[in-house]
C-alpha cells in the first residue's frame, strides 16, 4: 500500500493557513519545520478550501462568513446615502413656472445646459425673442401625464424654473444630510438597517 505523506503547514493564531503545504519528504524550509506541524492530505485539503483548525480543540471547522465591523458598515451606508442623494437631485423635480404643474428633468446635462443658456440670456436679453420666438423649449411630464410634452417658457418662467430646481437641489441635500446624521448616530447594525432610503 502506498504511503500517504503528511504536509508541514504553518497556521496563524486563529488556525488559518499562512504558508504553503510542504510534503514531509520534500525540501521543507527550516522555519516551517520549527513553526508548523504535520497534517494529513485530507486535512491540508480542508485548510485550502475554507476551513481552519481550532487552536483550542484541534478540530477543523468551516471559516464563518466575514462580518464587517460597525465602522465599515457605516462607511458603506454613507456611500449608499451619497448615491441616494445624487439620484434624488437628478431624478426630476416639479415646477409651476409655466402656470401648470410639470415634472421636469434635473439630470446634470439639463442643469448645465439651462445654466449656460441663462447666462447667455442674461448677457444678451434682446436675443431671447430672436432665438426663442415661442419661448424657451423645455420638455416635461404634465401633472398626471405619462408622456413628455414641450413647454415654452418666457424668460421670467425660465428664471423661476431655475429657482425651483435650486430649491429642489437644496431639499435633496438637506434630506441627505439628515440621513448622514442618522448613520453617524447609529450604534448597531440594526440601527443602520432601520435607515430607509425611500425611492
Amino acid at each position: 500500500m502506498e504511503k500517504e505523506f503528511k504536509y508541514y503547514i504553518v497556521l496563524d493564531k486563529d488556525g488559518k493557513r499562512v504558508s504553503p503545504g510542504y510534503r514531509e519528504d520534500g525540501d521543507v524550509p527550516e522555519d516551517v519545520k520549527e513553526n508548523g506541524f504535520l497534517v494529513t492530505k485530507s486535512e491540508f485539503a480542508m485548510l485550502l478550501n475554507g476551513y481552519y483548525r481550532d487552536p483550542e480543540t484541534g478540530e477543523y471547522k468551516e471559516i464563518p462568513p466575514y462580518e464587517p465591523g460597525l465602522d465599515e458598515l457605516k462607511a458603506s451606508k454613507l456611500l449608499e446615502v451619497d448615491a441616494w442623494t445624487e439620484s434624488k437631485i437628478t431624478g426630476g423635480f416639479t415646477s409651476e413656472c409655466s402656470g401648470e404643474m410639470v415634472r421636469y428633468d434635473s439630470d446634470k446635462d439639463t442643469q448645465l445646459t439651462v445654466s449656460s443658456d441663462l447666462n447667455t440670456i442674461n448677457s444678451a436679453p434682446d436675443k431671447f425673442s430672436e432665438y426663442y420666438p415661442n419661448g424657451y423649449p423645455m420638455r416635461g411630464y404634465p401633472d398626471g401625464g405619462t408622456e413628455k410634452t414641450i413647454h415654452y417658457l418666457t424668460v421670467k418662467q425660465l428664471i423661476q424654473w431655475n429657482v425651483d430646481l435650486g430649491l429642489h437641489r437644496g431639499a435633496c441635500k438637506q434630506a441627505g444630510w439628515e440621513k448622514q446624521a442618522l448613520v453617524d448616530a447609529a450604534d448597531s447594525k440594526e440601527a443602520l438597517d432601520a435607515i430607509i432610503l425611500e425611492k
